[in-house]
């Protein structure tokens, strides 16, 4: 069993016109766990554009649609970091 956890670097939403970030990962989480809900994000993401393509009001699912992807996407670049950095310490 990997021991890699989260490092708590990625963030994401931006707050306001200068980028500044409303969230950030936590660290400490076990990847494994991480990665199980990166598939449940990107699951309902998909899941909400498919019924924003479909629907004459697709700016309902537009936006939690876009607002899990993000989620996601901190997600995975934490994960990544994660491990990049295990595969760089000695």
């Amino acid at each position: 069993m990997n021991t890699a956890t989260t490092l708590g670097r990625a963030e994401f939403s931006c707050a306001n016109d200068t980028h500044q970030k409303l969230f950030r990962v936590n660290a400490g989480v076990p990847l494994e766990d991480a990665l199980e809900a990166i598939s449940l994000f990107q699951h309902y993401a998909n899941q909400l554009t498919l019924d924003a393509a479909m629907s004459d009001k697709g700016e309902r699912f537009s936006w939690p649609a876009f607002y899990l992807g993000e989620m996601a996407k901190a997600l995975i670049d934490d994960v990544n970091d994660a491990l990049c950095a295990a595969s760089t310490t000695p």
